[in-house]
């Protein structure tokens, strides 16, 4: 593993996806595949995780960013181009301003943290992140989320075309199968990124 390395001031951790409808047992993508998806969630306490190395970047000064993938109730910004997206609008998964689309509370979000919505699988795109990462000085992210071969890899490939330096905490995203989120993240992510534990992010957080 290459050595972690999180410059003070221009370091983020984005916290990506981490919403009711996706990973909540309850929720309607999260039911999808007989729920496969948020069992692993929880059993891998992905989403605790997640808030341990979110906190851990709030007390060293580190933005905490999180990403709400929803659309308008009318669906006219959601994209009819993919199987995925179009059955968003098929399913009336993500609406804003219902409880699907809200940020799910074991990540703990905290009122000095910062919330974007987006519209696409990565969350650098049509967003206002990269305007916001750019007026900040940010040339460095952490990032996690659900799931490790939706936003996570679209999110990472993106960032990395864009000039940024990535990190993937691996304890900090899954997927519907274990197989599957380990194959992502031992594949192209694991050349264009680095892969690491949480706690070693933590331990490498800028004081």
């Amino acid at each position: 593993m290459a050595s972690l390395t999180f410059p003070k001031g221009k370091t983020a951790i984005l916290v990506m996806d981490c919403q009711n409808d996706i990973v909540d047992e309850k929720g309607k993508m999260a039911a999808m595949n007989n729920g496969a998806m948020a069992r692993l969630i929880k059993e891998h306490n992905v989403l605790g995780s997640i808030a341990r190395l979110a906190e851990a970047g709030r007390k060293t000064g580190v933005p905490i960013i999180h990403m709400r993938h929803a659309y308008r109730p009318d669906y006219v910004d959601a994209p009819q181009n993919t199987p995925i997206l179009a059955g968003m609008k098929q399913n009336e998964i993500l609406k804003d301003g219902t409880w699907g689309a809200e940020i799910h509370p074991d990540v703990k979000r905290q009122p000095s943290d910062i919330v974007i919505t987006k519209t696409r699988v990565s969350a650098l795109y049509a967003s206002p992140l990269e305007a916001i990462l750019s007026a900040q000085g940010i040339t460095h992210l952490v990032l996690t989320g659900i799931a490790t071969d939706g936003v996570v890899e679209g999110t990472a490939r993106d960032a990395v075309d864009r000039g940024y330096y990535v990190t993937i905490p691996d304890d900090c995203c899954a997927t519907f199968t274990d197989e599957a989120h380990r194959a992502v993240l031992r594949g192209v992510l694991g050349m264009l990124t680095t892969v690491a534990k949480s706690d070693d992010i933590i331990a490498a957080l800028p004081r």
